[in-house]
């Protein structure tokens, strides 16, 4: 990968603006980028990132997709762009994207806990409670997360918690 000079040390600086929270800040540094380079995957990553931050969910989205079919293998493109599609259109657009994540990736426990979530909200609370459970047998650790999410509020009295 060739790219123009300082661009690393924009990224990076991107970077650790947006790992602070200074959203509109990274953003300054992304700016600064070549515009040949922006289109590069770490650029993009960092795009995604300051997108959710600022809930630019359109934006977030454009670069979402462009990573996840630049890098199909790495599912947390695919989530990324449906958490944006789900706030820029629709859940029922969301849960689409990840349906079709999960066919690729069936092992991926994030996948499978957020389909429950978008179930969850979408009132198949039994689909719902069957996905979470599969989660949860991929990776325990999940338990944690769902004590707290909002979206799955309807099916913790049904899975113990």
């Amino acid at each position: 990968m060739v790219t123009t000079p300082d661009f690393d040390r924009k990224l990076r600086a991107a970077q650790g603006y947006l790992e602070l929270g200074m959203f509109d800040d990274a953003n300054a540094e992304l700016q600064e980028i070549h515009p040949d380079d922006r289109h590069l995957p770490d650029v993009l990553a960092v795009r995604v990132g300051i997108c959710a931050g600022l809930k630019q969910w359109e934006p977030m989205r454009v670069a979402a997709r462009s990573l996840a079919n630049h890098q199909p293998d790495e599912v947390q493109w695919s989530i990324s762009l449906a958490y944006a599609t789900r706030r820029a259109e629709s859940i029922d657009a969301a849960k689409v994207i990840l349906l079709e994540a999960v066919e690729r990736h069936p092992k991926e426990p994030m996948l499978h806990y957020n389909l429950a979530c978008y179930e969850c909200v979408l009132g198949d609370v039994e689909v719902a409670k069957a996905r979470l459970r599969h989660a949860f047998r991929i990776e325990p650790r999940l338990r944690l997360l769902a004590l707290d999410d909002e979206d799955l509020k309807a099916v913790r009295p049904a899975l113990g918690f």
